[in-house]
């Protein structure tokens, strides 16, 4: 019984940081910060799935543990630097709203995903607030998405809600078959390359990656061509 509490224990303090790097992000002023909360966010994630792993010995967590510290935390996140870098981007996120008005935004999303689900949902072992951190992460990554102006930004919000959805697998399931994961992760990547380029064909052709910079450029170049 002992042992078993202090496994929730600690899986408490990791979703816990989980959701704390979701929520810097609101006060994160650099692309490569951005980058950095993610690449902890997932690291905190293979973290969250190694314990189970390690107390329970099931080879199947090891593997899902390794995969995602691999793709989420090493590949992903050195492509995204690499992006920023080679770009020669204004590295600064340039949101819409204040980061004020943004952690506020976060703490309303969070109190309502805990009010909702404050009788608690049985969880296979993993946290007792692994599913309220998941679908948090879920909803503050949308509104990274929804609030920022840089491409590359929206592009660490899609992440951060995919790693939100990949907890919350977990957070129900124990852990999805093998196969379904390496499918899962591999298009996630292979989303990010697909996005990567799309940031790099943004930049060739407007010279920025701000949206509403790209948007005025080429209103203004339809007035010269019309």
């Amino acid at each position: 019984m002992e042992k078993s509490f202090d496994l929730s224990l600690v899986n408490d303090f990791i979703s816990i940081g989980i959701l704390l790097t979701a929520i810097a992000l609101n006060t994160l002023e650099r692309l490569e910060s951005c980058v950095k909360a993610y690449t902890y966010n997932s690291w905190l994630l293979s973290l969250l799935i190694l314990v189970p792993a390690v107390t329970t010995g099931n080879p199947h967590l090891y593997v899902a543990a390794s995969l995602t510290l691999a793709t989420k935390g090493i590949m992903i996140p050195l492509f995204l630097r690499k992006i920023v870098s080679q770009q020669k981007m204004v590295h600064q996120v340039q949101p819409y709203i204040g980061n004020l008005l943004s952690l506020t935004l976060s703490g309303v999303l969070i109190t309502i995903v805990y009010a909702s689900l404050s009788k608690g949902i049985s969880v296979t072992g993993f946290s007792n607030h692994a599913l309220k951190v998941s679908i948090a992460v879920i909803l503050i990554g949308l509104l990274i998405m929804i609030t920022r102006r840089k491409a590359i930004t929206m592009v660490v919000g899609l992440l951060f809600m995919e790693n939100g959805l990949f907890l919350t697998g977990f957070s129900l399931t124990s852990g999805m078959p093998v196969i379904i994961e390496l499918g899962i992760l591999f298009d996630v990547l292979m989303c990010v390359i697909i996005l990567g380029v799309f940031i790099v064909q943004i930049r060739h052709k407007f010279y920025s990656v701000d949206l509403d910079a790209s948007t005025t450029i080429h209103d203004q170049l339809t007035t010269l061509k019309g």
